[in-house]
């Protein structure tokens, strides 16, 4: 403890000012305004105290304008340097009732010193820790029972002294654990975030997975099967099948085995066939049965689409219409799936449902439209089509919906 206040009270007097400006946060035209402010402020102020002064004392003489400038310049300093303006204005009340007249009766410092003296230590103290808020209490006090006769007056004057302190405390306590809070809320998103897209990514796996097997068990079985369904098959590529339908088992071994561990509990799940765009019609009449308003057009053939497009494609409007069911509710839904010879392309477009035009009045709590929806469904998209090389476009539309756009290449990339 006495090494604490030690190395505060060192701090207090020969630290140098290490916190940034409080007005490094706020936009140009605040840190402007309130540095002209306190520049005209501060002139002001230094004239009328300077004729104080000088009338106030007359034994000063010609140093009436030096004696006021120390008084005053605390003010413009707190801007930047809130411990150095504290010393100004503390080395100004410790020195000033040496000044011998006292014009002012039991009261014996000058007008302007007090409040900015109070404004240089009450930003002081919420710019800097407990101990040198404490630090700066420890020496102010001595300076009303040193300095007011009046032995009332400078025990209310130090109970005051206290309570200020008390409350730019529990001011600073407050901002710092508000400031905590956002750090942890931030660091608790980014992890979410990350869980989603590793959660996600793992779905994908599990379901890729069941895709690769297929084809590698299919190109197990031609292997095995092609000395039976051709004749005369020389010896040399007898051998060659038989190599190419064990390499093909291996890999199919070492893929279960990797893919284990990715599994879920559910086997029910595990056991189900992976869906494609052919079962986009049944998830909208599920969706209808719902009661939400789903319109789908289908453009083209489905012919030659790769499994994991197909897959990617439903789970996108799965989602999509999982997402315009919570989030716009009421609202009609427009679900375009475009066959082109290159490329899928997909459009899951909802209007301004009751959800939307709450936040649109201001009703709702995190008004931003795309934010409400940047959560595991998005993630679990982006992580899909950046998997197949496509493009995905999602956000709010100008009527005040949500849109979601993919174009998925036939010709997945690696």
């Amino acid at each position: 403890m006495l090494g604490t206040a030690g190395l505060a009270l060192r701090t207090l007097l020969l630290g140098a000012d290490t916190r940034p400006s409080w007005l490094a946060a706020r936009s140009r035209a605040t840190r402007w305004l309130v540095v002209s402010a306190l520049t005209v402020l501060t002139v002001g102020l230094f004239r009328t105290q300077a004729e104080i002064v000088r009338h106030a004392h007359p034994s000063v003489g010609v140093w009436a304008p030096l004696i006021a400038l120390v008084q005053v310049l605390p003010l413009p300093l707190i801007v930047r340097y809130p411990l150095l303006a504290w010393r100004l204005g503390y080395l100004a009340a410790l020195l000033a009732p040496l000044l011998p007249e006292r014009p002012w009766g039991t009261w014996v410092w000058d007008p302007a010193q007090i409040p900015v003296f109070g404004l240089a230590f009450c930003v002081a103290g919420l710019r800097y820790a407990r101990p040198l808020r404490w630090a700066m209490w420890a020496l102010m006090v001595p300076l009303l029972f040193i300095w007011v006769p009046d032995m009332s007056d400078a025990v209310g004057g130090n109970v005051a002294l206290t309570i200020v302190v008390v409350l730019l405390d529990t001011r600073s306590a407050r901002s710092r654990a508000q400031r905590e809070l956002r750090v942890q809320t931030d660091l608790s998103e980014l992890e979410a975030s990350r869980r989603a897209a590793l959660e996600e990514r793992t779905r994908i796996a599990r379901e890729l997975h069941d895709v690769v097997a297929h084809h590698m068990s299919l190109i197990a079985v031609q292997a095995e099967t092609a000395p039976y369904r051709h004749q005369g098959v020389p010896e040399p590529l007898l051998d060659e099948f038989s190599s190419i339908s064990g390499a093909a088992r291996e890999a199919l071994t070492e893929m279960r085995r990797l893919l284990g561990v990715l599994r879920s509990e559910d086997t029910a799940a595990q056991r189900a066939p992976q869906p494609d765009l052919s079962g986009v019609s049944e998830l909208v009449e599920a969706a209808r049965r719902a009661g939400v308003r789903v319109d789908l057009s289908v453009r083209g053939h489905a012919d030659r689409v790769p499994a994991t497009v197909g897959v990617c494609g439903y789970r996108i409007v799965q989602e999509s219409l999982s997402n315009a069911g919570r989030h716009a509710a009421g609202a009609a839904v427009e679900v375009v799936i475009d066959f082109a010879p290159d490329a899928v392309r997909l459009s899951v477009v909802n209007g301004a449902g009751r959800a939307e035009a709450a936040v649109r009045a201001g009703t709702a709590v995190r008004a931003e439209a795309g934010g409400r929806r940047a959560g595991h469904g998005l993630t679990g998209m982006r992580e899909r089509v950046a998997l197949l090389g496509g493009e995905l476009r999602s956000g709010p539309t100008e009527e005040g919906g949500f849109e979601v756009r993919a174009v998925l290449p036939l010709a997945v990339t690696a």
